[in-house]
């Protein structure tokens, strides 16, 4: 018998609904805990009421080896046992384990554990600090910029625009394996320290490394208005003959004992109090199922915000980042903030179905992926909603290299005109909307 990775849990459930175990064993049980293992393997941990008979884990055992063939791992767990080794196991089990989405209420329990050898930061939900910390002021919104497909300019149009309102903005560029914010606003980007050093200095060097020496200010009036806030920058690093080596040594797997995840915790932290009253963070995150993206968006930040375009492609990748964004362990989902990129512009004949085509797909996602089971979900047509996307016009001055810092006065003009894009209505859109999801005060761009 061939079963593949998808079709496990549903074997385990077969098993304990076969007549005979039911009656012998599922009938005495308070939980049942399906633990799949970094190789999807399973294995049961089971929690009695009262004692259990020896045939009824037999028949169990019996029956899993003969529904999951080389899936199942040869375990069944009980609360039993008096070793430490044993305690410790049950612990992590009961502590880490999550109500399995086909639990009913009615007893036994069913729980799932899933022990992962990647993409395991898809999975945490830790922001650094606690939301209400957020909604009352305290500390600024961390927001994570996510893109399926690799996109240009994006998350620097918001800080550009949240920072000419009057904003206080940083930026982290957590794009390591394709960095380059950094390229944007400076011409010399030789010997900047940023956030790959961070991750591996901190760990050698302590309190001896300090982020507030490497964090970069722009100020610049054509950038920033003449009344803006300085924008600040943590780079991903200076890319040359070491960077590869650096990238190398950082376990984004995180299979060992969550370093990396709580490294990046504490660099938001340290940054925060380096910058000091912070409305926003923003997270400028690497495209695609990357682990860091799922640190940004799972770990890290207080809400998202998403780009897709109207392409088969982008919304099977979305659907899953949107699933991820539900949190159905927590009490409510992420909030998010959905961009429809590259959309046909203003007096193509095919904008208009392209627009409806993609809120009317975004809708349906949403839907079915993102509320919770009792939650009220808004009308369609609501714009307020995290479905009713912000519409990026394709720009093709925006497809090439864009360049912000300033070489010689002749490029004043040019470097306005692109300063004009990055902050034009749809990024007014997304700073207001930002700053409605957090609370933060709705402010027009100062004119001098």
């Amino acid at each position: 018998m061939d079963i593949t990775f998808s079709e496990t849990f549903d074997k385990v459930i077969e098993c304990f609904r076969e007549p005979t175990i039911e009656s012998q064993l599922t009938q005495h049980l308070q939980s049942i805990t399906i633990i799949r293992d970094v190789l999807g393997k399973i294995r049961v941990f089971l929690e009695p009421v009262g004692a259990l008979e020896d045939t009824a884990i037999a028949n169990l055992h019996d029956s899993l080896a003969q529904k999951l063939g080389p899936y199942y791992g040869e375990d069944i767990w009980l609360p039993e046992g008096e070793q430490d080794g044993y305690k410790a196991l049950i612990e992590v089990i009961t502590s880490e384990r999550v109500r399995a989405d086909w639990d009913d209420g009615n007893k036994p329990d069913w729980y799932i554990l899933e022990r992962h050898i990647a993409k395991q930061a898809w999975t945490n939900k830790d922001a650094p600090w606690r939301q209400d910390s957020v909604d009352r002021g305290y500390k600024p919104a961390v927001v994570a910029f996510f893109s399926f497909k690799g996109g240009v300019g994006r998350t620097t149009g918001t800080a550009l625009t949240l920072a000419r309102q009057g904003h206080r903005v940083a930026i982290i560029d957590l794009d390591l394996e394709a960095p380059g914010l950094s390229t944007i606003f400076f011409s010399d980007t030789s010997d900047m320290f940023g956030v790959i050093d961070y991750l591996l200095e901190k760990q050698i060097q302590n309190s001896n490394w300090r982020l507030r020496t490497h964090l970069l200010s722009i100020n610049d009036k054509i950038l920033l208005g003449d009344r803006g806030e300085t924008l600040r920058l943590l780079p991903a690093g200076t890319v040359n003959e070491q960077y590869l080596e650096k990238l190398a040594r950082l376990d984004f797997q995180n299979l060992v004992n969550n370093q990396v995840p709580e490294t990046l915790g504490g660099m938001l932290k340290e940054l925060q109090a380096a910058a000091k009253a912070l409305d926003f963070i923003l997270l400028d995150a690497r495209a695609g199922f990357h682990d860091i993206g799922g640190l940004a968006i799972a770990s890290l930040a207080h809400g998202a915000v998403i780009f897709g375009t109207q392409s088969r492609q982008s919304w099977a990748g979305l659907t899953h980042v949107i699933r991820r964004l539900a949190r159905p362990q927590a009490p409510e989902p992420l909030p998010v903030l959905l961009c429809h990129a590259m959309a046909p512009g203003l007096g193509v004949p095919a904008r208009e179905q392209e627009l409806q085509d993609f809120r009317d797909r975004a809708y349906t996602v949403f839907q079915e992926n993102y509320y919770h089971e009792n939650d009220d979900i808004p009308n369609s047509n609501d714009p307020d909603a995290p479905f009713w996307p912000v519409v990026l016009d394709w720009q093709s001055t925006l497809r090439r290299e864009i360049a912000l810092f300033s070489e010689n006065s002749s490029s004043e003009s040019a470097r306005a005109g692109i300063v004009s894009l990055l902050t034009g209505k749809p990024y007014e859109d997304i700073a207001e909307r930002l700053c409605q999801m957090f609370g933060r005060e709705l402010k027009k761009e100062v004119v001098a």
